[in-house]
């Protein structure tokens, strides 16, 4: 009976609940996440997080001319150029099906997600997805990766 009483009074302690804490990492709290994902050739894959404050994180990730991360912030007029393009009510309805060997875009802002093929958009969506590639292609404009440099 003791065995029985201790064993009892063991998992009473082990199941006690915990405080469930989460922890929002930075790319939670992003204004805009904008992903290129990958192909059987050599798309270039990389992530970028855009934060409220204009600050961007760039992650690039194959076939781009900037491996690693990045941290830097947008131009006023850009970020503000951004935001006004953000705002609008984006009424298209992406009929997304998957195609081999076609690199998948995700955009996500205002709580919603997209996935697309840039090159199957067009309209509000087609304008802030070339707005974020030159965004992206002036913020990796005089960087170099590493596999780039000569050694």
């Amino acid at each position: 009976m003791k065995y029985v009483m201790m064993i009892l009074i063991m998992v009473s302690f082990s199941c006690q609940s915990t405080k469930n804490t989460t922890v929002n990492t930075p790319q939670d709290e992003a204004l805009v996440y904008y992903s290129k994902g990958s192909c059987m050739g050599k798309c270039p894959v990389y992530d970028v997080w855009i934060y409220e404050d204009g600050s961007v994180s760039y992650s690039g990730i194959h076939h781009v001319s900037v491996k690693g991360n990045i941290k830097t912030k947008l131009e006023e007029q850009e970020f503000r150029a951004l935001k006004t393009m953000l705002n609008k009510d984006l009424y298209e309805d992406l009929a997304f099906k998957k195609v081999r060997d076609k690199p998948i875009t995700t955009l996500r802002f205002n709580g919603k997600e997209y996935r697309y093929y840039s090159s199957k958009i067009d309209g509000a969506l087609k304008e802030i997805d070339t707005t974020l590639k030159n965004a992206i292609d002036n913020i990796t404009m005089g960087y170099e990766s590493d596999e780039n440099k000569e050694g």
